[in-house]
Formats: C-alpha cells, structure tokens, sequence
C-alpha cells in the first residue's frame, strides 16, 4: 500500500458526453437519464451570466432613458454624463457587488444547503428583474438620477446574488465528473449571443425603443423562471443528481478552507487566476458600449442595428466559437506561464485598437480606425482569442490539482478573481476619460 503510486488524473478536453469516465468507481451509479443533469449545467450557466449580459446588451434603451429631453436625441453627438458614465458605473456597481458576497458566500454559504441556495438567489434575481421589467414602461425622464441610482441599486442586488450564485456552481459542478464542467461554461459563452439576439429581434419587430426593451426585458424573467422550475424539480428529484451531491445533502458538512490552504492552492492555480484577471482588464477598459458606427445618421443599420449586432452579437458569436475551440484544440503539457504570457500579448494587442475606433463622446485621442470594417476584424480577433483563453482558464484548474482539491481551487480561483474585478472596475471610468 505505501509503496503504490498515485497517477495524476487525464482531463478530458474533448466536449463529449461520455459517462462512463471520469466517474466515481461505484457500480451504483445512477443513469444521467436523458442527460437531465447535464443539461440543467447549461442552464445554469446561461442564467449565471444572464442579468450581467442584458444590462449590457440593452445600450439602446439604457441611452434613451438616459438622454437628454430637452431635445429628446439619442445621437453619441448630444450624449449626457449619465450616458457616456452608466457602462462604467455598471461595471464598477458589478465588480464591487461580486468582491463584497464572495466573500460573504465563502464564509456563510456552507451554512445553508446547496438546492436553498440556488432556489433562493434565482428567485431573488428573478424579483429584480420584474421590477426593472415594470419600470421600462414607466416614465422616468423628470428623475434621471433618482432611476440612474435604482438602477445600480438592483445591480447591486442581482450581482450580489450571482456572486453566490458563482460559489454554489463550482461547488456543485466539482462534485460530478469533471466533463460536466462544459456544459456551465458553454451555456456561459451562450449568454451573451442569447440576449443579443433577443435584442436584435426586438428591435426587427420594428417597436419603439420602450416596446422592444419591454419584449426584451420580459423574455428575460421567462427564461430566469423557466430555469428555477427546472432547477427546483431535478435538485429535488432526479437520482443521477442526489447520489453526487450525496456530500453536500447538509451545508454544514461543506467545510472552509483555511488561509494556509487557499495559499497553498494558489500557489498552483495561479496561471488561471492570472488569465481571467487579463481577460477582465482587457474587458473592463475597452469602451465597446460607446463605438457607433461611421455612418451614424444615415439609416436604420447606423443608427439602430450597428451596436447590437456588432458590439454584442457579433463579438458573442466570436467568443462562443473562442470557447468551442477551446475544447477541441488545447496543446497538451503547455506550462502555466506561457498561457499567462499569450493573455498578455492579446490584452496588449486588443485593448489599444478598441481606444482608437470611433467611441464618442471623445476628447483626447484621435480616431485612428474610423472605418466599421475596422472595428468589426478588431472585435473578431479580441473575442475569438477572449473566448478561448478564458474557457482554458477554468478547464486548466482540473490539471494542476488533485481530484479533491478540485472544489476548494474552484472556490480560491473565483474569490481571486473577484478580487481582481474589484479592484479593475474602477479602469473603466478611467478608460471613458481617456478618450
């Protein structure tokens, strides 16, 4: 016995379904029926991301309730401080609100059992999300500040709640085979292309800029409510489920890792940790939300279409397929710090090129890339490579530690990175002001 070795485990790379590896050595092992399981992973996955994503996605509404009614214009030429500030402060809003409950999710979250957990944060974000659906039809132009700072304030909230949400999903998804890892990261990826699509189809239906956010916002909550059923019937039923989370049945079985520990398991990570904090700086000082298009002025693709398809839908496409790949193609035994030195050189590359397309308003730094061809390849190679890395990211943490370390290093990464998009948000006011 003393004398056996331990070999390290393989990670599968490949995005398969394939339940007979990287399971538990049990013959008890109930069936995945219909792959029930694996796919309420997607669906996490998507609803993770999904209220960060439709604040996002939805500039043209945040840019009408925020215009400037004295001559009721939404052109980047007559942009209000609220305007050009409230991608910034949303970023900031989100980051400060994720640094805040990851830690609190870490230290009190193993109190309260994993199905509560996910129950009680969806439905608190779905809560949020009704309110700010009901208030799309409600005028708000006599208080812009006073519903700039509700705004925030339920962002505030809803991120909270994801901040948690991000704790109790890694803490789940280390108890199945680790292949059940892609299904979360793709419906991830799959979030942004969902709710920019939406936006784009809300606005072909040819409604007015309320009308279309209200259809937007409104299929929101339909999928965020469709998620907790589903949720709340396979936590609660399905076997193939309770039989590995079989450990975590009791929140207070779920045990804290101690500094020495989380040290120590940084010290192995740390390649990951450092890729998602480039990919973060990289995304927090680019100021996508304010390019428009050269033509803006001349028609309905300019002024209507331009921002969503090709800042949202476009760059999602790009980094979903950066993610696909990087199942499929991941060179095998590549040290840490050349992923890390690889993030470096696309960050440094991507971020220069974004300054200098055509965001307005403007002050500072000239337009260098004024053209939309332009800012279409520069999104193309910034999300593409994105989407690859920060898949590698979270798929690498599997090969630098031991199978029941796996949940701990999910939940070190995650707080470190919290860390680091706290403390990045505030790039992006500075990134507004350098234009």
């Amino acid at each position: 016995m003393g004398n056996e070795i331990k070999e390290k485990p393989k990670v599968n790379l490949n995005f398969k379904i394939d339940p007979e590896k990287n399971e538990k050595a049990d013959l008890n092992v109930p069936e995945d029926k219909y792959y029930s399981v694996y796919l309420l992973f997607f669906f996490l996955g998507l609803v993770h991301l999904l209220p960060w994503t439709f604040f996002n996605t939805a500039t043209g509404y945040w840019m009408y309730k925020f215009r400037n009614t004295t001559i009721n214009e939404t052109d980047s030429e007559f942009r209000t401080d609220l305007q050009a500030r409230f991608n910034a402060s949303i970023m900031i809003t989100l980051q400060v609100s994720e640094v805040a409950f990851l830690f609190i999710g870490l230290l009190f979250g193993r109190f309260i059992p994993v199905r509560v957990r996910f129950i009680g944060i969806m439905s608190t974000i779905l809560f949020f999300f009704v309110v700010l659906t009901a208030f799309v039809k409600i005028d708000t132009d006599s208080w812009q500040e006073g519903f700039f700072a509700m705004v925030m304030i339920i962002t505030f909230g809803i991120n909270s709640m994801n901040a948690v949400f991000t704790i109790t999903l890694y803490t789940t998804v280390s108890s199945f085979p680790h292949h059940y890892l892609a299904p979360y990261l793709t419906g991830s990826g799959l979030s942004t292309s969902f709710t920019a699509v939406l936006q784009v189809l809300s606005l072909v239906t040819g409604l007015s800029v309320q009308d279309s956010a209200l259809v937007y916002f409104s299929l929101g909550v339909f999928v965020i409510a469709s998620t907790l059923i589903v949720t709340i019937f396979i936590t609660g039923r399905n076997e193939f489920y309770l039989y590995h989370m079989r450990n975590y049945s009791k929140g207070q079985e779920d045990k804290r890792v101690g500094f020495r520990e989380a040290i120590r398991l940084f010290k192995k990570v740390w390649p990951c940790v450092a890729m998602m904090g480039l990919f973060t700086f990289t995304t927090n000082m680019s100021p996508t939300a304010l390019v428009v298009s050269e033509g803006e002025g001349n028609g309905p693709w300019n002024d209507r279409y331009f921002v969503p398809t090709i800042t949202f839908l476009l760059a999602a496409v790009c980094s979903l397929i950066g993610r696909g790949l990087s199942f499929k193609f991941a060179p095998k035994n590549l040290p840490g710090i050349v992923w890390v030195l690889i993030s470096v050189v696309r960050s440094l590359a991507i971020f220069p090129l974004i300054m200098l397309c055509n965001a307005q308003p403007r002050k500072h730094l000239p337009v260098l890339l004024p053209h939309d061809y332009q800012y279409i390849l520069v999104m193309i190679a910034g999300y593409t490579s994105g989407g690859y890395l920060i898949n590698r990211a979270s798929y690498n943490v599997a090969s630098l530690v031991a199978p029941e370390e796996l949940k701990n290093a999910y939940h070190v990464q995650t707080l470190c990175v919290g860390l680091q998009m706290g403390i990045l948000s505030f790039l992006s006011i500075i990134s507004v002001d350098l234009l």
